[in-house]
């Protein structure tokens, strides 16, 4: 099998790259083009701006000002949409399925075409996959937040359940089912999503389904002690006032025993009947990173160098959630996967001119986190504050990161757009 390739400069070395997220793109954007001829396979064609995605699933934002196009990153670009299924290291292949399905000539049945890639340097940033520890019916009942994919359905979702909770023919009991929903999990992206549940609910269920206010309710399950454990403890437990005041249930120190269609059982004997389930606990390694033969810490995470190349390997480096370094393992988020493909860009530029680069190092930038009524978390190392001065440093602070100029405009255009006009609750 083959895959048609863009004009090629045989000169240059072959560098493919597995993933299209924050390591892999900002590798992709920093790397010196004179020297490789760059090629990029994901399932994924864009890059997506994760720490604004919660405000997307109540059209607080909307999907295209978070993601940019990946063909479009750089020029002299070879961007295949697929699955990498596999890692020929000996004979330096990558093998490939395509995204999309067509019919197969004989039996007219879908199959998705294969293909394989011949690299010289090889950067695996495939991510992680959300993890279930296992739990019974969160795959098949849950939503979780890590693609646009999964915001859209989440927004759907949420429309969906007001408006049957506005059926005149309803139940009590079903409509105070359909309007309970559940994050389980305490960190960043849980306590965002429920700010940004909450904030939907003062401002436009308010207006808009005036007689549903009272019925709903949103509830936080965290197995840990407390809210937002990564943060600073003062921060960790002003959110945890403040989301009680609002009154957001709130359930520390209990975890998820299973979950069925419409109701999550704790582990305390509770039973919670929900219309929406968002699952946000952590992630675990994908099914490529469980069958790559390389060596990996006792998470499924691949072991790498201080240079970020994987154990035992010459030419394959490993960056992202799908990377660890043994013995001092870093944490799952954007800032840690963008200093990697920005440390190994610079790194892949200077091997040809033989000058050598110092090992990684990760420099903590701290973390914020949107707490809803335009109160945000600023937890860095030269300050820890809450409030609305706080929102405006979450405010700049993102803004300043996104990539595009384009999207630099849209998104205070659209935070404009929900302050002025309220969100978008058509559903379609």
């Amino acid at each position: 099998s083959f895959i048609r390739h863009k004009t090629t400069d045989f000169t240059k070395k072959k560098l493919v790259i597995l993933g299209t997220g924050w390591g892999g793109f900002r590798l992709l954007r920093d790397i010196d083009l004179n020297y490789y001829n760059v090629n990029v396979i994901s399932p994924r064609n864009h890059f997506l701006f994760t720490p604004l995605l919660t405000s997307t699933t109540v059209g607080t934002l909307e999907f295209r000002g978070i993601i940019e196009p990946v063909r479009t990153a750089r020029s002299q670009l070879n961007y295949v949409q697929a699955y990498c299924t596999g890692i020929d290291t000996e004979n330096k292949q990558v093998y490939g399925e395509s995204f999309y399905s067509q019919p197969d000539p004989v039996t007219g049945e879908p199959v998705k075409s294969k293909f394989q890639m011949r690299y010289d340097v090889l950067v695996v940033a495939v991510g992680a996959e959300p993890n279930t520890f296992g739990v019974e019916g969160v795959r098949e009942h849950c939503h979780f937040l890590k693609q646009i994919s999964d915001a859209r359905d989440i927004r759907q979702k949420i429309l969906e359940c007001f408006e049957r909770a506005s059926d005149p023919t309803i139940s009590p009991e079903e409509r105070k089912r359909l309007l309970r929903f559940v994050i389980v999990g305490g960190g960043p992206t849980s306590v965002e999503f429920a700010a940004e549940l909450h904030d939907f609910l003062k401002k436009d269920v308010h207006k808009w389904f005036p007689d549903l206010e009272d019925d709903v309710m949103i509830s936080l399950v965290e197995a840990g002690k407390k809210l937002l454990s990564s943060f600073d403890e003062k921060l960790s437990d002003y959110t945890m006032r403040l989301y009680t005041k609002r009154k957001i249930d709130v359930r520390t120190g209990v975890a998820v025993a299973r979950v069925t269609e419409s109701s999550i059982f704790l582990s305390d004997g509770a039973q919670l009947d929900y219309g929406l389930c968002v699952w946000s606990t952590g992630v675990a390694a994908t099914s490529l990173v469980k069958k790559l033969a390389f060596e990996k810490d006792p998470s499924g995470r691949i072991s790498v160098d201080a240079c970020l190349r994987v154990e035992g390997q010459q030419d394959i480096y490993a960056i992202g959630d799908c990377a660890v370094f043994p013995g001092s393992p870093l944490p799952f988020t954007a800032q840690v996967a963008e200093q990697e493909g920005k440390y190994l860009a610079k790194r892949l530029n200077q091997l040809p001119r033989g000058v050598d680069v110092p090992s990684f190092h990760f420099n903590n930038r701290g973390m914020l986190a949107y707490i809803g009524g335009h109160q945000a978390l600023v937890d860095t190392p030269f300050s820890k504050s809450s409030g609305f001065l706080s929102w405006i440093v979450w405010n700049a602070a993102y803004i300043t990161k996104l990539v595009s100029i384009r999207n630099k405009i849209m998104i205070p255009l659209y935070w404009f757009k929900s302050f002025l006009f309220g969100r978008d609750i058509a559903r379609f």
